[in-house]
């Protein structure tokens, strides 16, 4: 009889196991992504007089981010910056800069505060990258 049971539990438990696993693979991959997007944007070399204004940059995995229709999986990675440079060597600094994305270069685009007292300017980096949903069920319908 406990045979039976193991054999019943088993037969419902490995499919449902089996097919948790499948729907998670992309899951795991864009994950592995967006992960590997924020580790070559937060390795880019900061411009000089740059430093980080604070550690806790953010980083944001959705469904069409900029709006539109269609399955796709954007990724977003804003970065906060403390500079003396203008804003101008900012531009010319990051257009230089090319950074891979899932699948050809991100885009980046600049955000940037008036100068306090000090001098100093904050400037958000963000780093953006989109492909199709790839079966990610986050990104579909």
């Amino acid at each position: 009889m406990k045979r039976v049971l193991w054999g019943c539990a088993l037969a419902i438990v490995v499919p449902l196991a089996a097919l948790s696993v499948l729907i998670m693979i992309p899951v795991w991959r864009d994950n592995a992504r967006l992960d590997a997007l924020y580790k070559r944007a937060s390795a880019y070399p900061l411009p000089p007089r740059t430093r980080h204004y604070f550690f806790d940059d953010d980083v944001l995995f959705a469904k069409n981010m900029t709006g539109g229709s269609g399955d796709y999986c954007d990724y977003r990675i804003r970065i906060t910056l403390e500079t003396a440079l203008t804003a101008e060597e900012i531009r010319n600094y990051y257009g230089k800069t090319r950074i891979a994305g899932a699948e050809g270069k991100a885009d980046i685009s600049l955000w940037f505060e008036d100068p306090d007292e000090s001098g100093l300017r904050r400037v958000i980096v963000q780093v953006f990258d989109s492909h199709d949903s790839d079966w990610d069920w986050r990104c579909s319908g």
